[in-house]
């Protein structure tokens, strides 16, 4: 992957001087935010000014509600890391073909990250600490955001080429009279075996394929195809029962 150097994603404008004057230049994702009290819910309002498309980003944010108290230890964050949202958008990009700016946070668009919160917030800290680009270039300054993100689609890559291997397997068998029922045992069973190991964490791709192997046996369960792999169900063989 190329890793591009950016100017820091941060939720203020900074400025820069040209020619003698100096211009307040927008950062690549700006942040801003909004509490609806009668709603209950705080709103992160995000604009892309980077000229790509971004397909993940990932916010640590702060909150301090009206009654002086937080939603972090010692009245201000040690660690304003601890708290975070991550947002995906590979997958919706994947099933869109690649067309710009299908499924993903395109360029010079705005999104809102809606998020309910009971107390009432008073202030906000927020920060955009990490952004993929559709182009494959980055914006990193949570490295450990970034490696949750490269665990969950390496895990997803993973579970990927087990649930293509079964069925491939599944279908060459002549005597797997039902191919739906035996692909989604075997599905369950690898998963299951995955579950079993301890101290996984969020960075571990194992942990991720686990969560992506059940994903895709639930949605054959459901609706018969999973998104993520594309792939419908296949028939009963003739002639087997």
């Amino acid at each position: 992957m190329k890793k591009q150097l950016l100017l820091p994603v941060l939720c203020l404008a900074f400025a820069i001087r040209i020619s003698g004057q100096t211009q307040v230049q927008k950062p690549p994702v700006e942040l801003t935010w909004s509490y609806d009290a009668q709603k209950k819910t705080l709103t992160l309002h995000l604009a892309n000014h980077s000229g790509k498309d971004i397909t993940a980003y990932n916010i640590s944010i702060a909150e301090r509600y009206a009654d002086g108290s937080t939603n972090y230890a010692d009245g201000r964050p040690n660690d304003i890391h601890d708290h975070q949202i991550m947002e995906e958008m590979l997958n919706t990009l994947v099933l869109a073909n690649g067309e710009r700016g299908s499924g993903t946070f395109a360029a010079g668009t705005i999104r809102d990250q809606v998020i309910p919160e009971a107390k009432v917030i008073s202030d906000v800290e927020a920060i955009v600490e990490m952004v993929i680009y559709a182009d494959s270039t980055i914006d990193v300054q949570n490295d450990r955001a970034f490696r949750q993100l490269l665990a969950m689609r390496q895990g997803q890559l993973l579970a990927l080429e087990k649930v293509n291997e079964v069925i491939k397997r599944v279908l060459a068998d002549p005597n797997v009279s039902s191919p739906v029922s035996v692909t989604l045992t075997e599905l369950t069973q690898l998963a299951d075996s995955l579950g079993v190991k301890k101290n996984s964490t969020p960075e571990d791709p194992e942990a991720n394929e686990e969560m992506h192997l059940r994903r895709a046996t639930a949605e054959r369960q459901e609706h018969g195809s999973s998104p993520w792999t594309g792939r419908t169900n296949f028939p009963e063989r003739e002639g087997k029962k």
